[in-house]
Order: C-alpha cells, then structure tokens, then sequence
C-alpha cells in the first residue's frame, strides 16, 4: 500500500505469498475500497461547496473511524515486528497454524486497543485531518 509515494506495507510476490500475506492484501484491498468511497463523498460534498451540519459530523465521523484503522493496522505491523524477536518455541511446535492463529489474535488485540485509544496516533490524525484551512 502507497500514501503519498510513501509504501507503508510490503508488497507480496506470488512465491513469498501465505495465507496471512492473502489476508493482509484482502485487508488492503478493503482499506482501499473504503478509502475511495469516503474521498467521492468528499468530494460530491466540496462540489457543492457548502456542507449541512449533518454533512460536517458524517465527514468527521467518517474520518475518526480511519483514523481508528490506520492506528490499528499500524499497530499489528508493530506487534509482527515485535514478535519476530521472539524466540521459537519449541515445546509447543512451529508451524503455519500458529502463526495464523497469531495474526489473527494480533489483528483483534490492535483493533480493540485502538478503539479504546491506542497510543495516541489516531487523535493527532484526527486533528490533522479536521483543522481549517
């Protein structure tokens, strides 16, 4: 995935590509689609030039919930990091299995510590993204 030219996920090549990489690009695919409908109701809004305040709280809605997913992606980008410090295991096994179960488990962890406040990110994103100009 690019924002900006910036590539904040790694792209996967059909010989590197496991069921987590086809998660992870599911969940892109998904972010992307989300992300291009709320930029054409933005920009149906801006045509308009005035917005309603019904549309001002649906567009601030709208930007706090990306907010909340970017944090949460950000997150268990970091926990996959983190995790590969760790050691192997070796009395329970390694295999594909646990790695999914994991992922998974990373996955819900991240998204609920960032629907609770995260470590912050989303606010500053928030704020960024709803100041005047």
């Amino acid at each position: 995935m690019q924002v900006e030219g910036t590539t904040l996920m790694p792209s996967m090549s059909p010989t590197n590509t496991s069921q987590i990489g086809s998660h992870i690009i599911s969940q892109e695919a998904k972010f992307q689609q989300e992300l291009a409908t709320a930029q054409k109701r933005l920009n149906k809004s801006a045509k308009s030039g005035i917005m309603t305040e019904e549309q001002i709280a649906q567009r601030n809605k709208d930007i706090k919930d990306a907010s909340i997913q970017l944090e949460a992606i950000i997150l268990k980008m970091m926990y996959g990091e983190m995790w590969k410090t760790v050691p192997k295991d070796e009395l329970f096994g390694d295999d594909n299995t646990m790695d999914i179960w994991r992922d998974m488990y990373h996955e819900e962890l991240t998204k609920n510590m960032a629907m609770n406040g995260g470590i912050g990110l989303q606010d500053v994103i928030y704020r960024q993204l709803t100041q005047s100009k």
